[in-house]
Parts: structure tokens; sequence; C-alpha cells
């Protein structure tokens, strides 16, 4: 029990160092993604420097998550250094340091929030409770619609395919002045062209949340369905009944029911689980600071398959540095009949990310995450074996900007894996410019060094992108070069991958995105497509 006493202590010693002062923020949009960076246009981008850091609206208040890299009179080039996953329209604030902007923390509400999901094209959305100020409940609608179709065509037509995909994210907040509010998202795609006999329809069609929440005060609510909860975001989605009740900066909750099934994401009612959580919140004048422990027990057919504990915590509340911790540890194991209840850690992972100066940061993080589930990815062979490569492990990384319109990041990674005693290594450069000389297009080159047990190689790219009309039109194009060898075979892998992406904004509410890709080898050539057609809903 010492080893869980300890895990109670830290999660009490580092939830107990903030007080609550104002903090004031600017309002932006989040109007572009690619790959490597998320494009957010302001009013006005005056008091932002390039380093400085954005934030997202989290169930318990503003959260970093976005570096600046580069940035014009009204918009921003940025980097994500969090799990979270952006989408056109989502909203983010700056910490401004002008006074007359101040407002309480409290006052930042959307009404959707997104959920940390890895490698994921769509987010979950989450619902949260807003009120006026006279605390009259008002509707309010936040809803997405996609329809895509992409596909790949290969030489020899043997490989070549095309997926359909509709997906539908829909939250509508204090249905007609309730406290009952809905949050869904729901996914079907499937694929043609290669044999899908195997393929059955929940292979295709996943509901990823869907779920009622009944809060008539900010002191407590309850939901009813699959629902991911940010104070246990680890644990993924949870099939079933979930409460919590919030008394001052404490907060505690409860939940019960089932896990998804782990083949084809539908429910599953032998997959039990049940457990609870307390949670502390607190904000300075620097940013806020959130730290839950939980308790779970999840089951196999009514038998016990796993109890644990669950510990987190998100501190920006220091000057310049912020902190993310997480870790799981397993109470009770069972290996074939042999059951135990031996404290072990099995999950950790560590963030700290430091401000040196206004052009200056040093981050670094430490993975050991069980895999987290894909909900949906477009990857392709070359991202998935560095995505594969490169999470789990310790990273160190700089980002410089030597001048105003130049950024300069350097990353290196280490991966040991079991006993093999050669770790993974990979190291990473990046240089971003804002604005081209005479011109309005912003630029990045990278390079890649990739080293493991198993094969060695290098990427060098480029990317480089323009808004026309106003920002109604932006188009990005984007080249790399990669060579791997492989050490147990005398085969090499050589690409040339080029590509260009369009994303039109035609009315208000409505955008079409396409996209090409093409892998050129030696022997062989690859096209991919991407057409995508979004209408999103608001009141």
């Amino acid at each position: 029990m010492k080893n869980v006493f300890l895990f109670s202590l830290m999660y009490l010693f580092l939830s107990a160092l903030n007080g609550q002062v104002k903090i004031p923020f600017t309002e932006g949009k989040v109007t572009f993604k690619s790959n490597k960076n998320v494009y957010v246009k302001f009013y006005s981008t005056e008091n932002m420097h390039a380093g400085d850091t954005l934030w997202y609206v989290h169930a318990a208040g503003p959260v970093p998550s976005l570096i600046i890299k580069h940035l014009s009179t009204t918009s921003c080039v940025s980097e994500n250094f969090t799990q979270h996953i952006f989408t056109e329209g989502e909203t983010i604030y700056f910490k401004n340091t002008s006074k007359e902007n101040e407002m309480e923390v409290q006052t930042i509400q959307s009404p959707v929030i997104k959920t940390i999901v890895t490698n994921s094209q769509e987010p979950i959305d989450s619902t949260d409770h807003d009120t006026t100020s006279n605390n009259k409940k008002v509707q309010k609608i936040n809803g997405r619609l996609s329809m895509s179709s992409n596909g790949s065509i290969t030489d020899g037509n043997t490989q070549n395919f095309q997926r359909i995909r509709i997906a539908l994210s829909m939250n509508i907040q204090n249905i007609h002045s309730s406290a009952l509010s809905l949050q869904s998202y729901i996914t079907y795609r499937h694929r043609y062209g290669i044999d899908q006999s195997q393929v059955g329809f929940y292979d295709d069609f996943k509901i990823y949340a869907l779920n009622l929440l009944y809060a008539p005060t900010e002191k407590y609510n309850v939901s009813l369905g699959r629902k991911i909860n940010n104070k246990i975001a680890n644990m993924g989605a949870i099939d079933g009944i979930q409460g919590e009740v919030n008394f001052g900066i404490y907060s505690a909750g409860a939940f019960a029911g089932t896990r998804p099934d782990i083949a084809n994401y539908k429910f599953n009612p032998k997959l039990t689980q049940f457990g609870g959580f307390i949670a502390r919140n607190d904000k300075s004048k620097s940013g806020i600071a959130t730290t839950s422990l939980a308790f779970g027990e999840q089951q196999n057919d009514f038998k016990t398959d796993r109890r644990f504990m669950y510990f987190q915590h998100n501190n920006s509340t220091f000057k310049n540095l912020n902190i993310f911790i997480s870790a799981e540890m397993d109470m009770y194991q069972k290996i074939g009949d042999i059951s135990t209840n031996h404290l072990n850690i099995t999950s950790t992972y560590l963030s700290l990310r430091y401000r040196i100066r206004k052009n200056l940061s040093i981050s670094s993080s430490y993975d050991n995450r069980r895999n987290v589930i894909f909900y949906e990815s477009y990857q392709t062979y070359i991202d998935q074996l560095l995505a594969q490569e490169t999470r789990q492990g310790l990273r160190f990384q700089v980002n410089y900007t030597a001048f105003k319109l130049i950024n300069i990041s350097v990353s290196n990674f280490l991966r040991y894996q079991g006993s093999n005693p050669i770790p993974t290594k990979n190291y990473v450069g990046n240089i971003s410019v804002s604005r081209l000389p005479g011109t309005n297009i912003s630029a990045s080159f990278s390079a890649n060094i990739l080293e493991s047990y198993y094969f060695k190689g290098n990427i060098l790219g480029c990317r480089f992108n323009k808004t026309f009309m106003k920002g109604k039109l932006q188009a990005e194009i984007n080249y790399r070069n990669l060579t791997y060898t492989f050490n147990n075979s005398e085969s090499s892998l050589k690409q040339n991958i080029a590509g260009i992406n369009l994303s039109i904004n035609m009315l208000k509410l409505t955008s079409l995105m396409l996209s090409y890709e093409g892998t050129f080898e030696p022997n062989k050539k690859y096209h991919r497509y991407f057409i995508t057609a979004v209408q999103r809903f608001k009141n």
C-alpha cells in the first residue's frame, strides 16, 4: 500500500499549488489545418509573437495547446504540442496582456469541447453546459455533416479501391431551453474495389459518441450513453451512466457500464466496468491546473480483468512552464488462473515545456502509454511507420525564432523496445517561413532521419501554403523525398511523394476540400485523391 499512498500524496501535492485571479484572452478561429500546422485567424495579432502559446477550451477551462510559429497582421501559423485534434471553425484563445480585454476564465465558454484523440481525422465532441447571465438556459446547436470520397489508383490495377465516408457530429445544448443536452458523433465508411466479403456492418458503422446529458445546475450533471470523460480520457469511451458533482474547486464523479467491443467498437454487455474519480481545478495569473485521481475496475464476462488507479495533472500556472502528467497503476492482474495483487505502474506520460524567452522554448516528453485507439486514419505507409516507431519513448525539442518571420525547430526521439539494447533514434529538423520575400506564401522545409534495429532512412520535405480571395481559398503544395533500407533484406524503399490540397469556403458554413497525393517509386506509381464536402449547423 506504500505505492498507493505515494500516488495519492503526489495527487494532493500537485493539486494544491494555485490561487484564483483573472486572465485576459483574445478570441480567434481555426481556418485551416494541415498535417503539420494549425492556421488561426484573429481580428488582430497585435501583442502576439512567434513562440507564444494559444489555448483551447477544455471542460475545466482553457488549456495551452498551440505554439505560434509565424504570423501576419490578422492570422498565425501554429504547431500543436498536445493530442487535441483541431477542426476548422473551432475557437482558439490568446492570453492578451492588454488590460481592456481582461475577462474571467469562467466566462470563456464554448458550446463544443473537443476530446483528446490521437491520429484521428475527426475529434469526439462533448457538450458543455451553458447558461446566460440570468441563468436562463439557451438552446445552442453545433453540428457538422461531412461526405467524402477517397481512392487509390496503382499501376496494374491490382489494388485499386474507392472509399466513401459519411460523418455526422450533432451537439444540442439545452434542448428547448431545458436541462437536457445531446452529444453525438457517428460515421459510416465503406471501401469498394477490394474484396469485402469478410467485412460486417459494424466494421463500417461506428458510434463514437451518443449520449444525453442532464445538467439542471452547474453543481452536478448526469449523462447516459456512450461518452469519453475528460477527467479520465485515457480510459476511452464508456457505455453507461456517468455522474459528476462540483463543490468549489473540487469535483467528484462515478461511472458504471461497459466498454466498447475491442474488435468492432460496438456495444458489448460482457465488458463491464465501474469506478469513480475526484478532481481539483485551480487558476492563477499564468494559467490553470487540473488534477484528477480515479479508481476503476474492468471485467470480462463479469470476471475481474483489471483493477487500476489513474492519475492526471495538467499545469500551466508556473510562469513560462507547462506540465502534463498521466499515469496508470494496475492493482490486480490475472494470468491464466493465477491472480495477483501486485502494484505496477503500467502507463506513464510526462510532458514539460519551458519558454526561456519569447523566441526560444524547449520541451521534453516521456511516453510509455498503452496504444490509443485509432478512430480513423488516412496515413500513408511511411506515416504509420513513423508514428509506430516514435510515439513511445523520450523526446526532446527546441523551438527558436531566429528572425521575425523564421522559426527553427529541432527534435530528437529515443525509444527502447523490450530487451533490445539498440534504441530507435529519430532526428527531425524544421524551418518555417511565415512569408517568403515579396509574396504572401508561407513555407516550411523539413529533414527527418530515422534509425531502428531493422531499418534506416531519411525524409526530406517542403510545403508551401497561400490564401486567396480574402481567405476563402487556401492552397498547399507539398513534396517529400524518402529513402529507406531494411537491415534484414537487400531491398530498399525509395519514394518521391508530391501532393496538393485545396480548401474552399463556399458559404459561411459550407466548405469543400480537394486533395491529391502521388507516390512515385522506380517501378510503381500510387495515386490517391480526397474529396470532402462539409456542412456545419449553428443556431
